[in-house]
């Protein structure tokens, strides 16, 4: 398929169906719609939804379901290939969010049901599972015991989710009365087995398919095409893993000669049934695309990149799905092509030749390879999602996730790397404002939240665009503990909150001033959850680097953390602030910034939920009344309703507001001569 050949056909999808579904989220007023060509672009344009995510087609590829999401709830909308017309939908009351959704066959999908407890951070699955029609009939919830909620945020059921979980494995296509799922429960004091159940999608009726060759760990099963469970991979908590297999329609496990610390993660059989495709870390510090053949035990090495862990994997179009492609993410989405000859290779390469510059995902095919929804996104856009027909090689144009965005409008979003002063190498973006020389720029750091195996990359960042559309450039590192570098680099995270990762984000702003893209008088550090911790204590630690910050959600005194946080509700929950932060109170009182606060010289805003239960709001107290105690400037902004992140747009709307007011008032062009700049930081100017 020459690159000219490829015809792109315009079949918009209408507004009117995410209208209908969420009028008063979904889509902002008319009036604040963008102006073309008007400067600069709404705040609102950057913090609204997107207009869907997460499309399927369905089996037989005559429909697409897709997320609409709101703050408070989500819908879920089936359409019509052929039309883009709506054929149903579902709408779950507030406080309910689709966590995730499964055709089950061509008229019927299995829904994830969950909470969302942090406005930055997907919903977490509940343990309830349901089943809805194409046509958004006949919902049912089929597993799980709490059912929908009538109140958002009821924090008495989460103990569903907490103890005990279910998710699909295989929807079982040929037995259209049954899906394969895993259950965990908590019983007692210990994990009773995980387990793959036939579920009867009509009756709810429960038969044990397979259970975990090691009681109390960790499973991941894999099922071949025929829906045979004959694979599974165990965590322990020594945080050693077993690989296990069984023959074809046996019921006795055996363990393989694979034991490591990190385990693999089993993808897909071969279509032959012979082969494991995973992601393994058997052949260096990241992990690779690995074919483990059964019958001989041999592990081969298919795709590695010694910097990046596998981000994605391609696979055929067709009903077998093998792997053709790896993608690794140091830095840019980077495609490897397989060694095996593959029909469909050839195909692919084509397509991204045809859509030069960015990074093409095929996101979902029918069963028989006939059609499939590619999604192609960049830096500067949110992405757009084509149907693709492999046989006459011709995409039409399906939808875009944000078509309010103005790709020509935004900003280049910049990898980079550095060695850290340590010498590890460090990847990270930055964006930079396209109406502006990349020189002298003001900058606002911006690190990211999580923070273990979380990670910024390269595709549009919202947040990152806004900064950058109000002129600063933005800088955000991958430093360590952030994910997609190998667990090698995650572990180097660990109890090193306020050590080893500020000095991995002090020494890539000094990178950025050292290669003239920053003016070093005009830095301000600004971060939400772990990034408003790390940007409180970067500032203590480099009190003449900064001239401001800005912590949202963040986390400030450790030992209140371990006491108060959501997360210490559980014991995995207990073990991981541990292991993450340190298990005595002299580590946690040492990383904690209330401690620290002497250094402090940058004016601090503090931004928080009143209702965080992930960082509650007495973090931010503890924050202010330290600050107030020393007569440090500070500014505050708290709302009620809100929890790890502002969710409501009005409340996004006025933090943003009050946001950029501030970084004016401190790095913006009224405060760049040197005596503001020495008023602020209080340094000595030449």
């Amino acid at each position: 398929m020459a690159r000219d050949s490829l015809r792109i056909v315009s079949s918009m999808l209408g507004t009117l169906l995410l209208t209908m579904l969420l009028p008063a989220t979904a889509h902002a007023d008319p009036a604040s719609e963008p102006v073309p060509g008007a400067e600069p672009i709404p705040i609102e344009a950057f913090v609204r939804p997107k207009a869907f995510h997460s499309p399927q087609l369905s089996p037989d590829g005559r429909h697409i379901a897709l997320v609409v999401p709101s703050a408070y709830q989500s819908a879920l909308a089936m359409l019509k290939v052929a039309d883009s017309q709506q054929v149903g939908h579902l709408q779950l009351p507030p406080g309910n969010h689709i966590v995730d959704f499964d055709w089950i066959g061509d008229r019927q999908l299995l829904v994830s049901l969950g909470e969302q407890y942090a406005a930055d951070e997907p919903p977490a699955a509940t343990g309830e599972l349901a089943v809805v029609d194409v046509d958004g009939k006949n919902f049912k919830v089929i597993y799980g015991s709490a059912g929908i909620r009538n109140t958002r945020g009821a924090r008495a059921l989460r103990k569903q989710f907490n103890y005990g979980n279910a998710f699909l494995v295989d929807p079982l296509f040929d037995d259209p009365e049954h899906v394969a799922i895993q259950t965990r429960k908590w019983a007692g004091a210990e994990w009773q087995p995980d387990l793959v159940m036939r579920l009867n999608v009509k009756t709810s009726v429960l038969t044990e398919v397979a259970r975990s060759p090691e009681p109390g760990s960790r499973t991941r099963f894999l099922l071949d095409g025929e829906g045979r469970v004959r694979y599974a991979v165990t965590s322990r908590s020594t945080f050693k893993s077993r690989t296990w297999q069984r023959a074809d329609g046996g019921k006795d496990w055996k363990p393989l000669e694979i034991e490591g610390e990190h385990p693999p993660k089993p993808l897909v059989f071969s279509g032959d049934g012979r082969s494991v495709f995973e992601e393994a870390y058997d052949f260096g510090p990241t992990s690779c695309l690995v074919e483990h053949v059964l019958e001989s035990g041999e592990r081969r090495a298919l795709a590695c990149d010694p910097e990046s862990d596998l981000f994605d994997v391609y696979r055929s179009f067709d009903r077998s799905r093998t792997p053709i492609a790896a993608v690794f993410s140091a830095g840019r989405p980077e495609v490897r092509f397989l060694d095996k000859a593959h029909p469909h290779r050839v195909l692919l390469q084509e397509l991204l030749a045809a859509f030069p510059g960015k990074q093409v995902v095929p996101a979902s095919v029918s069963r028989d390879g006939s059609l499939a929804l590619l999604y192609v996104y960049d830096d500067r856009s949110p992405g757009d999602y084509y149907l693709f027909h492999p046989a006459t090689k011709k995409a039409d144009y399906f939808a875009a996730v944000g078509e309010w965005l103005d790709p020509d409008r935004m900003n280049e979003r910049r990898p980079f790397r550095l060695k850290a002063r340590d010498g590890t190498t460090l990847w990270g973006y930055l964006t930079l404002p396209r109406d502006k020389p990349a020189k002298a720029l003001p900058l606002v750091v911006n690190p990211h939240g999580g923070p273990y195996k979380l990670r910024d990359d390269w595709a549009f960042d919202h947040e990152a665009q806004l900064l950058a559309s109000r002129g600063y450039a933005v800088l955000q590192v991958n430093f360590r503990g952030s994910g997609g570098y190998g667990n090698g680099f995650v572990d180097a995270g660990k109890k090193a909150w306020g050590t080893t990762m500020i000095d991995d984000i002090t020494d890539a702003v000094r990178w950025s001033i050292g290669q003239g893209f920053v003016d070093e008088r005009r830095i301000c550090i600004y971060g939400s959850s772990y990034g408003g911790y790390a940007s409180v204590m970067s500032a203590a630690r480099e009190p003449d680097l900064y001239r401001c910050v800005i912590a949202a959600a963040g986390v400030y005194d450790l030992p209140l953390l371990k006491k108060e946080s959501d997360i210490a509700d559980t014991k995995p929950g207990l073990e991981y602030l541990d292991e993450a932060i340190g298990n005595t109170r002299e580590e946690q009182i040492a990383q904690s910034p209330v401690n620290h606060l002497d250094r402090l010289k940058a004016p601090v805003f503090i931004i928080h939920g009143k209702e965080d239960e992930r960082t509650p709001v007495s973090q931010a107290k503890a924050l202010r009344a330290g600050l107030i105690k020393r007569g440090h400037p500070h500014e505050w902004l708290v709302k009620d309703g809100e929890g790890h992140g502002f969710a409501d747009t009005a409340n996004q709307i006025e933090q943003y507001t009050k946001i950029f007011a501030f970084l004016e008032q401190y790095i913006g062009a009224a405060s760049t001569s040197p005596s503001a700049i020495a008023a602020v930081s209080g340094a000595q100017l030449p």
